[in-house]
């Protein structure tokens, strides 16, 4: 899972570099291309339901992101990274030998790639429909030191289904605001879990700006 973390943070360096290299100096230029790729930048709430929410609670996320815009075809692209910071309900439990050792969930990360159809414009603003596909990690420590041996893996994965919606603010200056309800499905399966199905739909409300 590393070597995945480490080529997902090369990939998301590299897209940004790229962003900044396709930026204009020129107003009149930039009037002209409306497809530049951007940075924006979000802060929300990540709520679990389902079985993972029995045992972490409502908690607030950050999230990177590198969009796309195809003006063309109504539509952009968009790869981001979201970090969550976790609040645990209660700890997980993991059997080995007959004995029951307390996990912590320390950080959520996500992964995706989603692509954002326009399905209304007026006046700059506009209302987008998304879906992304991703990879989902849950990163674990033990509660005791008589869990170390007994956790012999750092994370537990899924694949991450993400259909959303948005409405966007564009201003003059080209600087945007974006307000969105994002829904995730991650159906999560823990090794030797007491609880081995921690599936979720979780809920993301969000605000983000580019810059």
């Amino acid at each position: 899972m590393k070597s995945i973390a480490i080529c997902i943070i090369a990939l998301f360096v590299s897209l940004c570099c790229l962003a900044q290299n396709n930026r204009v100096t020129s107003s009149e230029q930039f009037e002209e291309n409306q497809n530049i790729p951007y940075i924006k930048i979000g802060a929300g709430y990540w709520m679990p339901t389902g079985d993972l929410s029995k045992f972490l609670n409502n908690s607030p996320f950050f999230e990177l992101g590198i969009v796309i815009p195809d003006d063309l075809y109504s539509r952009s692209f968009e790869i981001g990274v979201q970090l969550v910071v976790p609040q645990q309900d209660n700890f997980f439990l993991l059997r080995d030998n007959n004995e029951d050792f307390e996990i912590e969930a320390t950080t959520v990360l996500n992964a995706y790639l989603k692509l954002n159809k326009y399905i209304w414009e007026k006046d700059r603003n506009r209302l987008e429909l998304s879906f992304g596909l991703g990879i989902s990690s849950i990163f674990l420590d033990p509660v005791t030191r008589a869990g170390d041996e007994a956790l012999d893996y750092d994370n537990i994965n899924s694949f991450l289904v993400a259909p959303g919606m948005s409405y966007t603010f564009s201003f003059k200056d080209k600087s945007i605001v974006q307000l969105s309800f994002d829904m995730q499905y991650t159906p999560f399966k823990m090794e030797r879990g007491t609880t081995k199905d921690l599936s979720s739909f979780s809920l993301l409300p969000k605000i983000a700006y580019r810059f």
